[in-house]
């Protein structure tokens, strides 16, 4: 039966078959047609043999609306530069003259479209929350190990750096990088320094921010309170007047959705997508580059098809452009200045030497 032909095939076969034997009237009366029906058939039969039984496109021959085959081979070439951007991300980068729907059409007839989730049941979404928060009143920190990467992980040995420390304010989407090649709570008080100043600098309200990190160890997860605040707790309240140093809830993941989507979107983007030479300068170039184009040119759909940089303007004018512009930096080329002491002691295990009190 699956090596068959199709049942319209043998039908139209014996039509022919019983026209040819016994007249176009019989075939009629018999198969319940009509007079043009076996004519057509018999027509094809006889100019063609058995092929001209096969069912024909009905297509139109011509489509005025169909994309041309130029912007085609555009589409492709824009997807095979950076296989992660879908239809709509394809058509904001590269300036596509079609629709994202036309996109969508092209890449699964070429073989490019990627599998698509299981559609997962509908959650609470914050996203419309968001947009009513103050503006940079949370600024998120987290930390990866970019071990994890697999194309990334065969060139930590040769001297790029393992532990990336990333930092993102929210809602307006804006991204901070820095590198390490060790996870200590002295890099972590090293990066937040950093960055603190610089939100300072550029005219943000820190009495109004919240710091959130998650409970790992370099942030003072598992500080014996006993000996009072964690350091990081200390620099982000006490140096800088932010208004909390929050950590996130146990079981609550998705307390850092923020800056996790950012890891998620980076390890695409830029992991897979850049081709590293081991150097560790132009590595940072590379992350330098990536940043400024996640804080000013890259749209999200999530924030009115904004960037993070007009969604921030939009929201506070009265911040200095240049709070987009601070470096990605290896946080071992920094010097402590009067930052706390991961230990209440001046000098012992897992303290940096150049991490001294004042």
């Amino acid at each position: 039966m699956i090596r068959s032909p199709p049942p319209s095939f043998d039908l139209r076969y014996r039509l022919v078959q019983t026209a040819l034997q016994r007249g176009i009237r019989a075939a009629c009366r018999i198969f319940g047609c009509s007079r043009n029906t076996v004519r057509k058939w018999l027509r094809r039969y006889q100019q063609e043999g058995k092929p001209g039984l096969q069912e024909r496109s009905r297509a139109p021959h011509r489509i005025p609306h169909k994309t041309p085959p130029e912007v085609e081979q555009l589409v492709l070439q824009a997807r095979d530069s950076i296989p992660c951007f879908g239809p709509q991300r394809l058509k904001q980068e590269f300036g596509l003259r079609c629709s994202t729907g036309a996109i969508g059409r092209i890449l699964r007839q070429a073989g490019r479209s990627r599998r698509r989730k299981k559609p997962r049941p509908p959650v609470r979404s914050l996203a419309q929350q968001k947009m009513q928060w103050p503006p940079f009143g949370l600024f998120e920190i987290d930390v990866k190990d970019l071990k994890d990467l697999a194309g990334y992980r065969e060139l930590i040995p040769f001297g790029l750096p393992r532990f990336q420390f990333t930092a993102r304010m929210v809602p307006e989407g804006m991204l901070w990088l820095a590198f390490s090649a060790v996870n200590d709570s002295s890099y972590a008080l090293l990066f937040a320094d950093r960055l603190l100043a610089h939100l300072a600098r550029c005219g943000v309200d820190l009495g109004s921010l919240v710091v959130q990190t998650d409970n790992g160890s370099e942030f003072g997860g598992n500080w014996n309170r006993r000996h009072g605040l964690p350091p990081f707790t200390k620099l982000v309240e006490h140096k800088y007047g932010c208004r909390q140093h929050r950590f996130n809830p146990p079981h609550r993941s998705t307390y850092h959705s923020d800056i996790e989507a950012v890891h998620g979107i980076m390890e695409p983007e830029f992991y897979e997508l850049e081709r590293f030479n081991g150097s560790l300068q132009a590595f940072l170039r590379q992350a330098y580059g990536y940043q400024l184009y996640f804080n000013m040119l890259r749209r999200n759909s999530g924030k009115g098809n904004l960037t993070p940089e007009q969604f921030g303007q939009a929201r506070a004018p009265t911040v200095s452009p240049e709070i987009y512009l601070l470096p990605p930096v290896m946080l071992s080329s920094l010097e402590a200045q009067d930052l706390p002491l991961p230990r209440q002691v001046l000098e012992g295990h897992d303290v940096p030497g150049y991490v001294r009190r004042p």
